[in-house]
């Protein structure tokens, strides 16, 4: 048999006729077909990642809006509302509303919101429960909403750090007014470096600050019976000793009469301070420097739990001036302990040494403080916020122990 096979001339010519007659129709077509079925596919995720990059943007415009609200409750400064014309305070009275609508635009979403705010107040009162709602149509027509819950107490913010103590050497890159933390806020910046001060109970004592040190330089008796925090001014010290240094304490004691106390009541100590003006006291136990070492008696003032004065009295406020000089290291340093006067609420003792565990009775009381060290060792700043609670030694049956966090058994010591 015989084969032939294509000669190497018309084999060039077979494959330059089969280029030449290029690609079919039908070819052509499903190309295309394929192409526009990807090109959709393209367009339509884009089409999607542009709603959810839009629904994303006016979703994060209504959590501002929601926070937003709910700061504004939260940011209240008194608790009763104030006289007029102060209508630029807010007070937590004033907090309330039921369903009060509100239509908001924002220039960073294409769409309009409508806030709605609901208010509840406990029973018995104590706290309200904050709800908002922010409602608004997205690019398709369908409504979205955000809803965020908050609670609030009734409790004065000048109170809210009652049951935290400030570790000892704490600073901040930014002090209240310029001065060193610990000076009271209520003390009057002269603008010369230091401040004055009028603690409550003094009869007519003041007390001058270094603003950058937190030292009293200057404890003063003669100040006349009219000058308050408002009027007192550098001029008032003009004649008082300065050759004293003094380290201040303060904080406030409160009650808390629950059985048994816990984190909860403890944080919310609302019971009435025993003897009202002449009721408990706080003192400082000196024991360095040992040329200053004695009882350090406090200053006080009584309040309800608005920090008005008036009863019926839920709290004390303290301060104590301790002396202090270069002979410790650091300089005016000191070294004590802080706790309640006995005699001061003798009515209601305090647990005898070494019954902190096995005392039961209803009488009798414990002290509790926030600070974890119950000596303070070498102080040389001004320390605020040393807070002390008195609850019941027990209810008759089961001894009371401080609740811990936040406190820690102080008197008698555990």
């Amino acid at each position: 048999m015989t084969s032939t096979m294509p000669t190497s001339a018309s084999l060039p010519a077979r494959l330059s006729r089969r280029a030449r007659r290029g690609i079919s129709l039908i070819e052509a077509l499903v190309a295309m077909a394929i192409m526009a079925f990807g090109m959709l596919g393209v367009i339509g995720m884009q089409s999607t990642l542009r709603a959810s990059a839009d629904l994303s943007k006016q979703r994060s415009e209504a959590t501002r809006l929601a926070q937003e609200k709910i700061e504004a409750w939260r940011s209240f400064s008194v608790i009763p509302a104030p006289a007029p014309p102060a209508s630029s305070v807010t007070s937590y009275a004033s907090i309330a509303g039921t369903g009060a609508v509100e239509n908001l635009s924002s220039f960073i979403s294409n769409t309009t919101y409508t806030r709605t705010s609901t208010v509840t107040e406990s029973s018995p009162p104590g706290h309200k429960t904050l709800v908002v709602d922010v409602s608004w149509p997205d690019r398709a027509g369908t409504t979205q909403n955000v809803r965020l819950f908050s609670v609030v107490a009734q409790v004065s913010p000048d109170l809210a750090a009652t049951a935290v103590a400030r570790p000892v050497g704490a600073g901040g890159t930014r002090e209240p007014e310029g001065r060193r933390r610990g000076i009271p806020l209520q003390a009057k910046n002269f603008g010369d470096g230091t401040s004055g001060f009028v603690p409550p109970g003094g009869g007519g004592t003041g007390w001058r600050f270094d603003n950058v040190s937190g030292l009293i330089t200057s404890v003063c008796s003669l100040l006349a019976p009219t000058v308050n925090n408002t009027t007192i001014s550098a001029t008032d010290f003009a004649s008082c000793p300065t050759t004293q240094k003094y380290q201040l304490i303060w904080g406030f004691i409160r009650f808390d009469l629950t059985n048994p106390p816990t984190d909860a009541s403890i944080r919310a100590a609302n019971d009435d301070v025993p003897g009202g003006v002449t009721g408990v006291q706080a003192e400082v136990i000196q024991t360095a420097p040992a040329a200053l070492a004695g009882t350090v008696n406090c200053l006080h003032g009584y309040a309800d739990a608005n920090l008005v004065e008036t009863p019926p009295f839920k709290l004390a406020v303290f301060f104590c001036a301790v002396p202090a000089d270069t002979t410790s290291t650091p300089v005016y340093a000191w070294s004590g302990t802080l706790q309640i006067r006995a005699s001061s609420i003798a009515a209601t003792p305090i647990s005898a040494a070494g019954t902190y565990a096995t005392d039961t009775s209803t009488g009798n009381r414990k002290v509790c403080r926030v600070r974890a060290a119950a000596t303070y060792a070498n102080a040389a700043e001004p320390l605020g916020n040393q807070n002390l609670f008195v609850i019941r030694a027990g209810d008759g049956t089961t001894p009371n122990i401080c609740p811990t966090p936040p406190t820690f058994g102080h008197q008698p010591a555990p």
